[in-house]
Order: structure tokens, then C-alpha cells, then sequence
């Protein structure tokens, strides 16, 4: 039997004409950039994550640089995150002038192994971007408690 990993046609047919209809709506108003599509995303999402404001960005890698910039990430500063993850990741944390450091994985999990972070860790240590990975997080309480007990955090 062959299962299929991951099935983004079945995915896509079950939203197709909601997806349709949010793009002809975009595309009628021509508000390919910011337009009140996304103001109402940006609203309808931080109403779900319970804050007040929501910036809907147009990739990760700038999702990822904007938080790193929001958390004054720069030049000389260390940034520690996993290997196994998509190059932006690391490219996020490079384009602030930051250095990626790089752990290993729990093989169990295949995300960053919390009992190596405070190997990693220097004085440089600003941050730590956990990857979560295959439907899995990363141990973010062990992950969170480490940098709260920091002198950076």
C-alpha cells in the first residue's frame, strides 16, 4: 500500500473555491500589497492568538528577521537554532550581522535537543529559534526555561 506523505492536492480541493474567492477579490481591488485582505488576516489573527496587533509578513525568512530585530538581535550577537531546518533560519539570523550556532537534534524527535543549548551557549548568546519539525514541536517549556534562567533573556 502505498501511503502518501503529505497530500497538498486533497488539502488544496477541500479550500479551492474559498482560496478562488479571496484571489478574484485581491485581484478585483487590486490590492496585491497590504489592501484590506490582510488588514482583516492581520485583525482575525491576533483576535486568535488573544494580543492586539498582528503584522502578516511576506515569508518566514522576514518573519523570522523582524523578530530578530524586534529583539535588538545584531552584529557580535549569537543566535543559537538546529541544522536541520530550511536555509532561512539561518539566513534570518545573518542578515541582522548575528552568527547562527548551531546544535544538534534529539534523534527522537528530530527538532533541537534542549540538554545541548547551554553547551552552545556564550556570552555572544542573545536568542535561541527553535524549529519545530514532520507535525512535532520543539520541548519549548525545557527550551524557555533555559533562556529564562539567562542573563540575556
Amino acid at each position: 500500500m502505498n501511503v502518501p506523505y503529505f497530500d497538498l492536492k486533497a488539502q488544496y480541493a477541500e479550500l479551492r473555491s474559498e482560496i478562488c474567492a479571496a484571489i478574484d477579490r485581491v485581484c478585483q481591488n487590486v490590492s496585491f500589497i497590504l489592501g484590506e485582505e490582510v488588514t482583516r488576516f492581520e485583525e482575525s489573527f491576533a483576535n486568535y492568538c488573544e494580543t492586539k496587533h498582528c503584522v502578516a509578513l511576506n515569508s518566514g525568512t522576514n518573519a523570522l528577521h523582524l523578530a530578530l530585530l524586534s529583539a535588538c538581535i545584531g552584529p557580535g550577537d549569537e543566535v543559537i537554532t538546529t541544522a536541520n531546518t530550511f536555509i532561512a533560519t539561518a539566513e534570518a539570523i545573518s542578515y541582522t550581522g548575528a552568527t547562527p550556532v548551531f546544535t544538534d537534534i534529539d534523534p527522537a524527535t528530530a527538532n533541537l535537543d534542549p540538554a545541548l543549548i547551554e553547551h552552545a551557549t556564550t556570552n555572544r548568546t542573545r536568542a535561541i529559534i527553535p524549529v519545530h519539525l514532520y507535525g512535532g514541536t520543539a520541548d519549548l517549556d525545557t527550551i524557555l526555561g533555559i533562556a529564562k534562567a539567562t542573563s540575556w533573556s
